[in-house]
C-alpha cells in the first residue's frame, strides 16, 4: 500500500510544494511552475502509455491469472500523472481567482 501512495502521490506533492513555494516570487514563477508541473504529468501518462506492450498470459510465465502476471507499477505512475494534471488545473483556477482578488483591491485601495 506504501508503494502505491509513492507512485500516486509524488508527483502532485511536489506540484503543490512547487506552488505554494512560488508565491514569494513572481507571477512569472508560479506559470513556470505550473507549466512545468502540467507538462511532467503529461508526460508521465504519455510514456507510460507508449511503454505499455502486451499482456502476459497466465500460461507463459507460470501465473493463475492475468492480473497476477501484470507489473501495475506503469499504471500507477499513469494515474500519478493523471493526479498531477488534474492538481495543476486546480491550482491553476486558484491561482487565477487569487490574482483577480489581490487586483481588485489592488485597484480598490488606489483609487479609493
Amino acid at each position: 500500500m506504501d508503494v502505491i501512495l509513492v507512485y500516486l502521490l509524488t508527483l502532485p506533492t511536489v506540484i503543490v510544494v512547487g506552488w505554494l513555494l512560488s508565491w514569494w516570487g513572481s507571477r512569472r514563477v508560479r506559470r513556470i511552475v505550473l507549466g512545468a508541473g502540467a507538462v511532467v504529468s503529461v508526460l508521465c501518462v504519455v510514456v507510460t502509455w507508449q511503454s505499455m506492450g502486451t499482456p502476459p498470459t497466465p500460461g507463459t510465465d507460470g501465473c493463475s491469472s492475468s492480473l497476477a502476471c501484470t507489473d501495475l507499477r506503469p499504471g500507477l505512475v499513469a494515474l500519478g500523472g493523471v493526479l498531477g494534471v488534474v492538481c495543476c488545473v486546480v491550482l491553476l483556477l486558484l491561482t487565477i481567482g487569487v490574482e483577480a482578488l489581490l487586483g481588485w483591491r489592488r485597484r480598490r485601495v488606489v483609487s479609493g
